[in-house]
């Protein structure tokens, strides 16, 4: 019973795009028919229509063209099987009517168009040859049973035996396309499914590496700077220490190894925190970022440089210690940079949707527009000044900071017209 159960199931079953065209057709079908007969009663009012066919079928048309919006499971499933009985019921209706009638033009041309385009909202070939079969059955034995002549009898049951083939027949066309298209999307689908399953596992094979390379990042960075530092030390020790007086030359060089390893200290901390930015799991809370960035102007403000909050700084959603690497690299890229004797740094906020927006302008010399881009690139600097403490990783480690919680940044700037570096904070950050 079961195995029954299922085999007409399927045997009815439409796709969610045929029940929807299904559903059209009837919905146009029903105003259709009703305003057809009455086109017909006005030329010939003598015209027999039984039980106001007219109506009860326009009714049921537009009811069984409405059930597919309303989107119920049971419904589409068993809407195959509401559309053949629709239809041959009608087919019924439609024929009987038309021996009452005495097989009138009017109703046998309705009849034809009817069985033909019936055919086509069918999908399955048993249910085609069933309402094809049963249509030319009933109608030859109404023309049997009729007035007619031979020869009228003869042109109705051929005509209708070619509308019966020939609609088997594209209808099997369809069907076996149809079959066709079926086997390709299984296809498709099993390949999609595959191509999921690589890039899945290629995405894990991605994120153990990405975790290696921030492990080994973390603990070459680490081992590197105990070396630098001892080494500074030494030499530190070496130029200040009055027992031993070395000559200029020696001098010079012992400040040139400190420099240098500097820089390295410098390099060495700027991978460190570069690294470290790709930990997904650092805490996000409110950040009130006014407090914070008073915090910085205290420890970066002097005599010659002046930091000016121009707008009351928000509350925001973020990690703090990111948030700080944020704004005191952007502050201090701007004092480190600048030309005039006096730095003027200017802190502006406006809120927009769905989040803030921030600006550093500074009055410093300004970017060339080809080098806009290659500024937040990883160890690019525009400098090569030894005196400024840069290795050209704090715009690439703003830019990292911000776009891996869902905002943006940018630079608007001119050269000899100072530079403004505009980035966006989500009100909910992404993790």
């Amino acid at each position: 019973m079961t195995k029954v159960l299922k085999y007409l199931r399927d045997i009815g079953r439409l796709e969610r795009f045929e029940i929807k065209n299904s559903g059209l057709t009837f919905l146009l079908a029903g105003p259709s028919t009703y305003i057809y007969v009455l086109i017909m009663l006005y030329y010939n009012p003598d015209l027999i229509i039984p039980y106001r066919g007219e109506i009860v079928f326009s009714a049921w048309f537009v009811l069984v063209g409405i059930i597919p919006y309303f989107k119920n499971a049971f419904l589409d499933e068993i809407y195959g099987w509401i559309t053949f009985v629709s239809l041959m019921i009608f087919q019924y209706y439609l024929t009987y009517t038309t021996a009452l009638n005495d097989f009138s033009l009017d109703y046998l041309l309705v009849t034809y168009v009817f069985i033909f385009g019936a055919v086509l909202l069918l999908s399955n070939r048993l249910l085609v040859i069933i309402f094809s079969a049963s249509q030319l059955i009933h109608l030859s034995y109404r023309v049997y049973h009729s007035n007619l002549d031979s020869m009228s009898e003869s042109a109705i049951l051929v005509s209708m035996s070619t509308i019966f083939i020939f609609s088997f027949l594209v209808m099997n066309g369809l069907i076996r396309y149809r079959k066709k298209l079926e086997a390709v999307n299984v296809e498709l689908e099993e390949r999609i499914q595959q191509r999921t399953v690589d890039l899945e596992n290629r995405a894990k094979e991605l994120l153990r590496k990405n975790k290696d390379l921030e492990e080994f990042a973390y603990v070459v960075s680490h081992d590197l700077k105990r070396p630098l530092r001892n080494i500074y030390t030494l030499t530190d020790w070496l130029t200040d220490d009055t027992e031993y007086q070395f000559n200029d030359e020696t001098n010079q060089s012992l400040r040139l190894i400190k420099e240098q390893v500097t820089q390295m200290d410098l390099l060495v901390e700027g991978i460190l925190n570069y690294s470290l930015q790709m930990d997904k799991e650092r805490s996000v809370n409110i950040v009130d970022a006014q407090i914070l960035v008073d915090r910085i102007i205290k420890v970066n403000a002097s005599e010659t440089v002046k930091i000016h909050v121009e707008e009351a700084l928000p509350k925001v959603t973020f990690n703090e210690s990111q948030l700080l690497q944020v704004f005191q690299n952007l502050i201090q890229n701007a004092i480190k940079h600048n030309d005039k004797e006096l730095v003027e740094i200017h802190i502006k906020y406006q809120p927009i949707e769905n989040g803030h927006q921030f600006a550093i302008q500074d009055n410093g010399p300004g970017i060339d527009k080809k080098y806009h881009k290659k500024i937040f690139e990883l160890f690019q600097k525009l400098e090569v000044k030894s005196e400024i403490e840069s290795i050209g990783i704090g715009l690439a480690l703003v830019k990292k900071i911000i776009e891996r919680n869902g905002g943006t940044i940018a630079i608007e700037s001119e050269v000899g017209k100072g530079t403004t570096f505009v980035f966006t904070v989500l009100t909910e950050v992404k993790q």
